[in-house]
């Protein structure tokens, strides 16, 4: 958890940050004890509204299904800045329902991280129509995920998380955005079937660092794998791999699920 001592560390910059891009999120990766995630899940159900009124840069909630652990949901919650995180803490926990709502979950945990991120605003900018419109940053990011989300089928769709872990330095995140921004378009080109929908892609400022995320949305596991597939026959796609490849110690992917009480399906 980010302190009141660090958060005001980062407060002019937080500022100045919050007023000319979409934000800071947050990804808070929980680990719920074996055999308790029904009922973790129907703690979080009931307490749907409590979030809502608290949380509202919650964006969405997804459950591991393949490729990590599967009582493991990683949580994506938009901030304006630090203090605005801060605020909102506070603001939890002088909350009765929101107490309730832990002491209800708390002994289902095993154990939960906290990460911050910033957006790749470079790489989503290189994509036409993949960028949210200028509003306060949790409400334009709530908007920009929920409202691509409404074009897809009603049913709960196969989220992609990739991770990047790069190597050491001040230029290996910014050199891996330039080469995504003129490699993304081809990819998104080569889907002809509009299988996947990127819904974002970010890097680390607080947690493990030179670390760099993608979320990717698809109707079905089947469409995951035909947008890879179409993707490799897309020469600025594989030139872009070719050139982050020696900047990458370690990429894993995994396959999520929304929660039901996901604000993203």
């Amino acid at each position: 958890m980010v302190t009141r001592g660090l958060s005001a560390s980062f407060s002019s910059s937080a500022g100045a940050r919050s007023a000319s891009s979409p934000g800071l999120f947050e990804f808070r990766v929980c680990s719920v004890k074996p055999g308790a995630m029904d009922a973790y899940l129907a703690a979080c159900a009931s307490h749907a509204g409590t979030r809502a009124r608290l949380e509202p840069g919650f964006l969405g909630a997804f459950r591991t299904s393949v490729g990590g652990d599967v009582n493991e949901i990683t949580r994506v919650i938009a901030h304006a800045d630090y203090d605005a995180r801060d605020a909102a803490i506070a603001a939890m926990r002088a909350d009765p329902a929101w107490t309730a709502f832990c002491d209800s979950t708390d002994p289902l945990i095993a154990h939960e991280t906290s990460e911050m991120f910033l957006p790749a605003t470079k790489c989503l900018e290189a994509v036409a129509g993949d960028s949210p419109s200028d509003a306060d940053a949790e409400a334009r990011w709530r908007n920009f995920f929920c409202s691509k989300s409404e074009k897809q089928k009603t049913n709960p769709g196969v989220f992609e998380l990739r991770a990047y872990q790069l190597e050491l330095g001040y230029n290996p995140i910014p050199k891996l955005m330039e080469h995504m921004a003129k490699g993304l378009p081809s990819k998104l080109a080569s889907d002809h079937e509009k299988n996947g929908l990127l819904l974002g892609m970010f890097y680390s400022d607080v947690g493990r660092l030179n670390r760099f995320v993608e979320i990717w949305r698809y109707d079905s596991a089947k469409n995951h794998i035909a947008a890879r597939e179409a993707a490799r026959g897309a020469t600025e796609w594989r030139e872009c791999v070719g050139n982050i490849a020696p900047m990458v110690q370690m990429f894993d992917t995994k396959l999520t699920s929304p929660t039901p009480c996901s604000p993203v399906q």
